[in-house]
């Protein structure tokens, strides 16, 4: 028998005191947004940059504008090259004339004349060269044997000029190995010079001019040819194209 002071299962209970219990709470279906980027931090200090010295502020300013310079001064080199279009003057061995070809053991020394004609030729088209300072040596294995300045000149665009040389060694120390070699080549009916040239030059357009550079010319491995044991030789093997640099 069941006990009539107790509800029976699977039913509500009574309501207490005569009133129905209170529903239970609903959830609220609306989003509000948070505006707050960093809702774990509400005081956030804002981020301090500190001013940069006046110092440093200049020499940036100052490389800056050494750097503008650089690149205003390179551009304008770069048209100025584009315009004109520089190059090399070309030189040329025509013929060498030696006479008085001397070599002696004792005292270890020589003498002896050498007459070079060159042909200098300008290939610029828009620049004149100017010649100022030249000088003509004269070596034999890297010895020098003698040396001589020569006239200055100017040239004019698209020319070829003709430039005479005259050495003269009298009586020049040289080492006695070297003496051994010349009377030994001589012998064979050639002998082998060396013929560099050292030039002050300008290149000039109009108003515009460089500055003035030093223009190197290498005559190398000029073969003298000499018949029996005469004195006198002449260049073998026709002209000989110089090298040339700046």
């Amino acid at each position: 028998m069941t006990d009539p002071s107790r509800p029976a299962t699977g039913y509500p209970a009574p309501p207490q005191n005569g009133y129905p219990p209170p529903p239970p709470p609903q959830q609220s279906n609306y989003y509000y947004p948070n505006h707050n980027p960093n809702p774990y931090n509400y005081n956030a200090p804002q981020a301090y940059y500190p001013a940069a010295p006046p110092r440093a502020t200049f020499f940036r300013r100052f490389f800056a504008a050494l750097i503008a310079l650089f690149i205003i001064f390179g551009v304008i080199l770069l048209i100025v090259w584009l315009v004109l279009r520089p190059r090399i003057p070309s030189f040329t061995v025509d013929s060498v004339a030696l006479s008085s070809l001397n070599v002696s053991s004792s005292p270890s020394q020589i003498s002896g004349t050498w007459s070079l004609h060159f042909s200098v030729s300008n290939p610029n088209h828009k620049l004149r060269v100017y010649y100022d300072e030249i000088e003509a040596r004269l070596y034999y294995r890297s010895s020098l044997l003698t040396r001589n300045q020569l006239a200055p000149f100017d040239q004019d665009t698209k020319n070829i000029t003709t430039m005479d040389a005259k050495l003269v060694a009298s009586s020049a120390y040289i080492e006695s190995e070297l003496v051994n070699r010349i009377k030994g080549d001589r012998s064979t009916g050639m002998v082998n010079f060396d013929v560099q040239v050292l030039a002050l030059v300008r290149f000039k357009a109009g108003g515009w001019r460089a500055r003035r550079r030093i223009l190197r010319v290498f005559c190398d491995n000029l073969s003298v040819s000499f018949s029996s044991n005469s004195t006198m030789g002449t260049l073998s093997g026709g002209p000989k194209r110089c090298s040339v640099g700046i």
